[in-house]
């Protein structure tokens, strides 16, 4: 690259090839970064010409990188994960001593089991800053990568999104079939699949690895998707959708089980231990954890063997 190119590298570049290199769709990787589809294909162009080299090769389902994007990509994570910690120790100088971390968190963990960990941490630790990020599985991922997150809590992902990264298992936990309690699956003892197709149903969103869990459970069962169906996975719209609507919601259990606890939901009863799978911590591997990020992970530990005895 000669100097006059580099100088028209700009740190968006980097930041949309390392999305798309993430996702492996143009349409996934310009909505985990808030553009438009064109506007991430042309920020692509733009980086291909400034490096001189093809970086993507479009398939009927998605986009392959190159190998001169797959080298790019490499170095492109650690500048983006280096510059950001730079930038954060630099901001955060003058208070150099105060413990603080931050957690990226799936929604069977911010329901229940994070905010019980944070709560007893900060009555030991007053002034430690938490900060807690929420997204997919993927996009946590990438921020983990690049160092903008300390780790993640959720289910164990897909062994191609693992490359560099450590996952630590704390429990399992199934999908759970939910309604609002005056729902009429509500109160069936023995509801079969096919009684779904009445409802609308709710599923995570496309793309993400529940979704993935969700639909395979449902195929398996020699059930269609139904017509009318909803994806989310903002834990607060799907109760207030279950409020006003006769909603199902496949959702994990522990975004769940203290709405069911408390009987503002009720599950439906029908089995799905089949879609249970590995919930836990995800971290850099090699990477040194901070004094804050050690003390929330052994607090998270803590409360995952207390529920769990």
């Amino acid at each position: 690259m000669s100097a006059m190119n580099f100088e028209r590298l700009k740190m968006r570049h980097l930041q949309c090839l390392v999305m798309v290199a993430q996702e492996r769709n143009l349409v996934r990787a310009a909505e985990a970064l808030s553009l438009t589809q064109p506007a991430v294909s042309k920020t692509v162009a733009e980086l291909e010409e400034i490096v001189g080299r093809q970086l993507l090769l479009r398939r009927r389902r998605g986009v392959e990188l190159t190998p001169a994007a797959e080298v790019l990509v490499r170095h492109a994570v650690s500048a983006l994960r280096g510059l950001r910690e730079g930038l954060g120790l630099a901001m955060d100088q003058p208070e150099a001593d105060q413990l603080r971390v931050v957690v990226g968190a799936l929604p069977n963990m911010a329901a229940h089991l994070l905010p019980e960990a944070v709560a007893r941490l900060l009555a030991a630790h007053p002034a430690m800053r938490v900060r807690v990020v929420s997204g997919t599985n993927a996009q946590l991922m990438t921020q983990l990568r690049q160092g903008e997150i300390d780790f993640v809590l959720g289910r164990l992902a897909q062994a191609s999104a693992m490359a560099d990264l450590a996952f630590e298992q704390l429990y399992s936990e199934p999908l759970l079939l939910v309604v609002w309690p005056g729902h009429p699956l509500a109160s069936r003892r023995k509801p079969t699949l096919d009684a779904l197709a009445a409802y609308p149903l709710m599923l995570p969103v496309s793309g993400t690895l529940i979704r993935h869990t969700a639909d395979a459970f449902l195929i398996a069962q020699g059930l269609a998707l139904p017509a009318r169906l909803l994806e989310a996975t903002d834990t607060s719209f799907a109760v207030g959708l279950l409020r006003r609507s006769d909603a199902v919601w496949f959702a994990p259990q522990g975004a769940v089980e203290g709405f069911v606890a408390r009987g503002e939901l009720k599950r439906v009863a029908i089995d799905t231990t089949s879609t249970e799978g590995p919930v836990g911590v995800t971290v850099r591997r090699g990477s040194e954890t901070g004094e804050g990020a050690r003390l929330l992970l052994d607090t998270i530990r803590d409360v995952a063997a207390a529920r769990a005895s």
